[in-house]
């Protein structure tokens, strides 16, 4: 009876154990008991569907829908295609995608891309680029046409 008891001691200390580390110090969350955000982030984000993005030596030429028949398109460089940089792509695969989520500063101001972007190149929303595209790669921000 006694070896019953200390196994189920052990148990019941196993089961409790984990909630008992889970709790924090009330001041160190970042939801109040409201659920509201103590710190609000000063990024916002504009979603927009792609058409198509066309690759290029020096980076990529986003082509998004604006409305129902209107399309406009943006540059990104690749050299923002690094660990801190300005963009990340992501790879899906699946009915999803493509399409980019721009981030700005609550001033404003650019802060980065993410394009989801279809995994298979052989998908009819990739492209190529050909020939010089100039200086259209010369940009510090993304500045969608309204």
């Amino acid at each position: 009876m006694k070896k019953i008891l200390g196994v189920l001691a052990v148990i019941v200390c196993v089961a409790v154990l984990p909630f008992a580390l889970a709790q924090s110090n009330p001041g160190s969350s970042q939801l109040d008991k409201s659920n509201s955000i103590r710190s609000p982030s000063d990024l916002y984000p504009i979603t927009v569907n792609v058409v198509k993005i066309f690759v290029h030596a020096q980076g990529y030429r986003v082509i998004y829908q604006k409305s129902e028949s209107t399309f406009a398109d943006f540059y990104v460089p690749a050299s923002w295609f690094k660990a801190g940089g300005k963009a990340v792509m992501i790879r899906v695969r699946g009915p999803i995608g493509p399409y980019a989520v721009i981030y700005y500063r609550s001033d404003g101001s650019f802060s980065h891309v993410k394009l989801y972007v279809k995994d298979n190149f052989n998908d009819p929303t990739w492209g190529t680029l050909e020939g010089d595209p100039g200086d259209k790669f010369k940009v510090d921000a993304i500045k969608l046409t309204p």
